[in-house]
Order: C-alpha cells, then sequence, then structure tokens
C-alpha cells in the first residue's frame, strides 16, 4: 500500500483459491451444467446427482456451494427477491437457501470485523473485540 495507492486484495486479503486450468474448466462446465438443468427444472437432488464431471466430492460441494450463494446474491440481496419465491423457482430446498443465507450473513460480519482490524493496525483477529 506505499504511494498512497489502496490495494483491495492487501487490505481485505482476498484468497486466490489456487484452482488449475482443469479444476477452472471443471467448475465452468459443472456451473454450466446446473444452470440447464434448473432451467429444464430439475429437481435439486438431481441437479447434485447430475455433476458427475466434478469427480472430487469436496470440490462438488464447493461448487454448489457457490451456486446457491451466487443465487442468492443476485436474486436475494440485489432484486429482494423472496427465499420462498427462489425456491420454487430453482428447486433449491427451502433449508439449503435459509442456512446459505445465514452463512453469508456470518461471513459478513467475520469479514468486516477483520477488515476493521486491519484498519486499526490488527491482523483481522475476530476473536477480541
Amino acid at each position: 500500500m506505499s504511494g498512497g495507492t489502496d490495494d483491495y486484495q492487501l487490505r481485505f486479503r482476498v484468497a486466490d483459491p489456487g484452482y488449475s486450468e482443469e479444476d477452472n474448466r471443471i467448475y465452468d462446465q459443472a456451473m454450466a451444467a446446473i444452470e440447464k438443468a434448473i432451467a429444464a427444472k430439475t429437481a435439486w437432488n438431481k441437479v447434485v446427482d447430475g455433476l458427475t464431471m466434478v469427480a472430487d466430492e469436496g470440490f462438488r460441494n464447493v461448487i454448489l456451494d457457490d451456486y446457491v450463494k451466487i443465487t442468492l446474491a443476485t436474486r436475494h440481496f440485489q432484486n429482494s427477491e423472496g427465499l420462498k419465491n427462489i425456491a420454487k423457482a430453482t428447486g433449491i430446498p427451502m433449508d439449503l437457501l435459509v442456512r446459505s443465507k445465514q452463512e453469508m450473513i456470518r461471513e459478513v460480519e467475520e469479514a468486516s470485523v477483520a477488515a476493521y482490524h486491519l484498519t486499526q493496525g490488527g491482523e483481522g483477529d475476530t476473536k477480541s473485540h
């Protein structure tokens, strides 16, 4: 942050997950498959089962989590669409939407506290307020 420049990645320590080109290709392919299945009104459990291009279960869960959170960010937080409408339109189970929304709010709270501590010269420790 020398010279008065404001480097977002340094200030907020944005993590690069370090995916390989192959991981990025699989991620994009899986997200497109989810979109296509949702558009075809496929049941959520079938959407999940249809991600056969993702062999690693942990990576599959990351992709599904990202999809749900992106959906919430755009439809619920940006466009004020209700969770019931999103569940009906996408087939994503209501309990998953609620849990994901709560997790997103918690993540924002933690990031806000960490950013505050960084601006105060700390290391972003969220344990000490």
